[in-house]
């Protein structure tokens, strides 16, 4: 080990530089504080012993000016000392000294004291090498963990219509502008309106995740797809012996599952009438229980609601509650169909071209200019979500490297057949009553029916086409049964 004698005492220095070369050591040595400093600029001395008293440059004074720099704090330092320097010496190793010798110099208190300051060196080299090596690793991890979430932050925002590539329309930078806006203060709900296919949910996700991610979690539930009678248990969770059937060790619901993210509540207009004030009560005092449950539960989630229905019209009705409106109402964002927005469908059937083609391992990177002009022509009534299966399914048909209008034979076929206008379905100002009697219950099920069929037994676009709740929808088709 490479050690420093400093000493102005020439005999002194010597004697110790013998007995440490015997030991296979390889000391140098100094005659004052100034020369060390010097030496120490130049090397690294892992073991400095120092004389205490020596003129100009004391060894305290050295002491203090080598744990004070980072190049050379790590080095042990051990003073010499005299029978009336004890309190000097304390005082030393308070300063950071490894240790102290006194004089005359005893060659076996020197050889132990050397030995236990080489296995010390030895300890802080290996140290030094396991955290840098974690430091290293911790690193490499942390950018692969960067690389990931940039890339899905990329291809989610990609996907969604979001980015700059496929926002075109001014609407839509505008929205993505607002949820990042309403991403920066979680305590603000959101509520994001737009017809079915429009892309709530990927706003909602947008709100959540802002532009540098988020680590909460992302929790939705779909209002219309739980029964009322699950409803609450969902939402809430519940205890143990709740009810019969519960799982044993109870249940945590969405509210809890959301714990310091974003609880999404998706057609906020199905839910149960009688659910709603419980709700409104969570979101007011930040705090719920669970089903059968005593014990109150922290409430720490964000709150974003999406629905397709007119809820302005619904609170009229008296189908949703003014105040839970008004309060989930704080943040609105309401997303466009894509007809009122013509600029972002070149670029999103562009972008949904490269995502297919990609899956489907197929070489088609173009759109003719027949096939665009008829993409704009068309209405999409199911928005985003439908133009991006029409590609998917031109995709999956193409044989050549761009999408022909034959592709997408019936985009353009339906869009050449005009549709009927509701006065060419029932015009009320022409309608006429039977003379003998009107059987209304048998034409409300004919209606009911007919709704359902248009489309395709997806109950809450028929009850929103009817003007009803999903719930109301429900309870005429139990009484068809």
């Amino acid at each position: 080990m490479r050690i420093l004698l400093v000493d102005d005492e020439e005999s002194v220095r010597e004697s110790m530089a013998e007995a440490l070369t015997e030991l296979g050591h390889q000391p140098e040595t100094c005659p004052s504080g100034e020369a060390a400093l010097e030496l120490c600029g130049r090397s690294y001395y892992p073991l400095i012993i120092t004389d205490l008293r020596m003129r100009g440059m004391s060894g305290i004074d050295l002491l203090k000016v080598i744990k004070s720099n980072s190049r050379t704090d790590r080095c042990d330092i051990v003073i010499l000392t005299g029978h009336g320097d004890m309190d000097t010496a304390i005082e030393a190793l308070r300063a950071g000294a490894y240790d102290y010798l006194k004089k005359p110099i005893n060659a076996r208190e020197l050889a132990a004291l050397v030995e236990r300051a080489a296995e010390h060196q030895m300890l802080l080299n290996e140290n030094q090498e396991l955290t840098e090596r974690f430091n290293n690793k911790l690193e490499e991890a942390t950018r692969e963990v960067r690389e990931d979430f940039s890339r899905i932050k990329e291809a989610f925002l990609s996907s969604a219509g979001l980015d700059g590539i496929v926002c075109e329309s001014e609407s839509m930078r505008k929205i993505t502008e607002n949820a990042l806006i309403y991403h920066n203060d979680p305590t603000i709900p959101v509520m994001i309106e737009g017809e079915t296919g429009t892309g709530k949910e990927i706003i909602a996700r947008l709100i959540h995740y802002g532009d540098k991610g988020s680590d909460g979690e992302f929790v939705d539930i779909n209002c219309s797809a739980i029964s009322s009678e699950l409803f609450e248990s969902e939402l809430f969770g519940y205890s143990p012996g709740a009810f019969t059937g519960g799982q044993k060790e109870g249940k945590k619901g969405k509210l809890e599952l959301a714990d310091n993210g974003t609880l999404f509540l998706d057609e906020i207009g199905e839910m149960p009438l009688e659910l709603q004030p419980k709700l409104l009560r969570v979101l007011q005092d930040r705090s719920f229980f669970r089903v059968g449950g005593l014990k109150k539960q922290k409430f720490t989630a964000r709150v974003i609601c999406a629905t397709n229905r007119n809820l302005d019209v619904m609170v009229e009705a008296g189908s949703f509650r003014r105040d839970l409106y008004h309060r989930l109402d704080l943040g609105h964002i309401r997303i466009p169909p894509l007809r009122e927005r013509p600029d972002d469908i070149e670029a999103l059937a562009k972008h949904f071209l490269q995502a297919a083609s990609g899956r489907r391992k197929k070489n088609i990177a173009f759109i003719s200019p027949e096939v665009m002009d008829a993409l704009l022509k068309y209405e999409w009534p199911g928005n985003v979500r439908e133009l991006e299966n029409a590609i998917e399914r031109a995709v999956l048909i193409a044989e050549g490297e761009r999408l022909e209008l034959k592709d997408l034979d019936f985009i353009y076929k339906t869009k050449s057949t005009p549709a009927k206008s509701d006065s060419q379905i029932i015009a009320l100002e022409d309608f006429e009553l039977p003379e003998n009697n009107f059987d209304l219950e048998n034409m409300t099920n004919s209606i009911i029916l007919k709704a359902l069929e248009k489309f395709d037994g997806n109950k809450s676009e028929a009850a929103k086409y009817l003007g009803i709740s999903r719930h109301a929808l429900r309870r005429k088709l139990e009484k068809l049964d």
